[in-house]
């Protein structure tokens, strides 16, 4: 049964399936057991069946060969020994035998005469259709296979990626913020140096300011005191003085006016 007909929807089943089938009985011939153990078949359900049909890839047979049990007797029968029969089938009859077993049909070989083209191919050491399929092609089976899990994967991947930026951006902002703060302090203890000059400034000024009002009152004053004190220093003062004589010193206004 290929995996179209375990649809259980056979209205586009074409000759597709015969080769599926065909690829089924090489795949035993080589291996000595179907893609699918017959002891899963037994153990499993009907739908567990058809899933396993639609959805399990079978082992290359190589890899099938390396782990069976049987192996030795099959080497009797092929009348090679086991190592040899192993690398006998790895290569390109994996690559035909899993062509033929390919789940999605339009990968297929489109008829069973391509399909005995390629097995001629080999036989001939001809380059065969059949190759490994790709990096991309793995991933997109693997895709439809764990649907749920990738889905949930990347959600997870999602918003692992969201909290990354969320982070980030928050860093990002945190930082400017920071800088902010900084350059506004730079700024305050700028204004504030400059605030603490000024009035250093003004201060020294008002004192050499009061500094210049005193020497200039003391200068202003220090000549009538000089006078008073030194009269024979200061010739104006000498006629009053010698006229207060003449005149016995004259009225006390007279004296007073003199004295000054």
């Amino acid at each position: 049964m290929s995996p179209e007909q375990a649809e259980m929807n056979q209205l586009d089943v074409d000759t597709r399936c015969d080769v599926y089938s065909l690829g089924v009985v090489l795949y035993e011939l080589l291996t000595g057991t179907t893609p699918i153990h017959k002891q899963q078949i037994k153990q499993a359900d009907l739908l567990e069946t058809l899933r396993m049909i639609r959805d399990d890839d079978p082992p290359r047979p190589s890899t099938r060969l390396s782990t069976a049990e049987t192996l030795a007797t099959l080497s009797e029968q092929r009348r090679t020994e086991p190592a040899k029969l192993a690398r006998l089938v790895r290569g390109d009859l994996d690559w035909i035998v899993m062509k033929a077993l390919e789940k999605d049909r339009d990968r297929r070989y489109a008829s069973a005469a391509l399909l005995a083209q390629d097995i001629e191919h080999y036989l001939n050491d001809e380059p065969v259709e059949a190759s490994p399929p790709s990096t991309g092609y793995r991933l997109r089976k693997f895709v439809r296979r764990h649907r749920g899990a990738v889905v949930a994967g990347a959600l997870l991947l999602v918003t692992l990626l969201a909290g990354i930026a969320a982070t980030a951006f928050g860093l990002v902002e945190a930082r400017q913020q920071r800088d902010q703060a900084e350059a506004a302090g730079r700024q305050e203890r700028d204004q504030r140096q400059r605030a603490e000059t000024n009035e250093k400034r003004a201060r020294d000024e008002e004192a050499a300011a009061q500094d210049l009002a005193a020497q200039l009152q003391k200068e202003t004053r220090e000549p009538r005191d000089c006078r008073a004190a030194c009269p024979a220093r200061f010739p104006a003062c000498r006629p009053a003085a010698g006229q207060r004589r003449r005149t016995g010193g004259g009225s006390p206004a007279t004296r007073i006016r003199l004295s000054l």
